[in-house]
């Protein structure tokens, strides 16, 4: 009965001498180098799955996703059209779909076209602007919508963001995400805010502005006035005397700018007076009262294109007072 106990003693000493060998042999891991080397190779991992995430982040011009190729043509600022600081901070009424106060619209110009032998659904609410920091921003207005493209068929559109880029936001890039995959496009860093450029410091304006403009359309000019740009809430109607409210009412501009500025023709004229609206202060406002500096209307040097300058210029030009009731 003696040999019993004491054989279990001796199992119990054996097995508590193996436990000691495997801690001892394990025992390696906790020292500093090693600690050292597991922190490092941990920092390591971490920095390739960023550098990875980041990786697809790279932004290209074009792409292709689910058979549907895009073409990004421009991406560009509008400069914040409520806010002079020189002057005072405009109502939306004023000028109709424009960014709210504060905030800065990015403007893609895009092309699409339909590569492969199924029909493609553009969608614009696939786009992002999408911040470093920040949250995402969706388009806006009424290009953000659904088109269906046929095989071969291509597609141009424009989409907006507006954007409060005085908030803090690191990188910036408009996403385009299609089903499971994703291109990032690239974005250039947010335009200054107009009163915070010198007034006119970097327009150069042609001395012969009719002879480098596309031919104007009146027609489409008298729907920009009333409709995109909100002429006619400060001007009025130019066949209704007496109802502007805050511009010069421009019911006979295109004879009056005849003479308005010595060495001026009257195309002349009017264009700067669209892009460079300080130069000159027209003489007569609402109620017949001087119009006083600085000039209350909007910066839209960075928002019209060449076709919108010309179609507006035509309009103007054919408003010479006769019309009139």
């Amino acid at each position: 009965m003696s040999d019993e106990p004491t054989g279990r003693g001796r199992q119990r000493r054996q097995d508590h001498r193996a436990q000691l060998e495997r801690a001892e042999a394990l025992s390696w891991w906790r020292s500093p180098g090693v600690l050292i080397f597991a922190a490092a190779v941990g920092l390591a991992a971490a920095g390739a799955t960023l550098l990875l995430r980041e990786g697809t982040r790279i932004p290209v011009r074009e792409a292709s996703i689910g058979g549907l190729s895009l073409d990004l043509a421009e991406a560009r600022w509008v400069l914040d059209q409520m806010d002079h600081g020189e002057n005072f901070q405009k109502p939306s009424t004023m000028m109709p779909d424009m960014p709210e106060a504060g905030k800065q619209r990015l403007t893609l110009d895009l092309a699409f076209e339909n590569r492969s032998q199924q029909t493609q659904v553009y969608d614009g609410a696939e786009f992002m602007l999408v911040p470093e920091l920040g949250e995402p921003v969706p388009p806006m207005g009424a290009l953000v919508g659904v088109a269906t493209l046929a095989p071969g068929q291509s597609l141009n559109t424009a989409l907006h963001f507006d954007f409060d880029a005085t908030d803090p936001h690191g990188r910036l890039l408009v996403e385009w995400r299609r089903g499971n995959e994703s291109a990032f496009l690239p974005v250039p860093e947010p335009a200054e805010h107009y009163h915070l450029r010198p007034r006119g410091g970097e327009l150069i304006l042609p001395e012969r502005a009719e002879l480098l403009l596309p031919i104007g359309k009146a027609v489409r000019g008298q729907a920009l006035f009333g409709g995109r740009y909100g002429c006619s809430a400060c001007h009025g109607s130019p066949a209704v005397p007496g109802s502007n409210l805050v511009g010069p009412h421009l019911g006979g501009i295109a004879v009056a700018a005849e003479s308005r500025v010595e060495g001026l023709s009257a195309p002349q004229y009017i264009y700067d007076s669209i892009l460079r609206p300080g130069d000159f202060i027209a003489p007569d406002c609402q109620n017949n009262q001087p119009c006083t500096a600085p000039s209350a209307m909007p910066d839209y040097a960075s928002l019209v294109s060449l076709e919108d300058v010309a179609d507006l210029l035509a309009y103007l030009l054919d408003q010479d007072g006769s019309e009139q009731g």
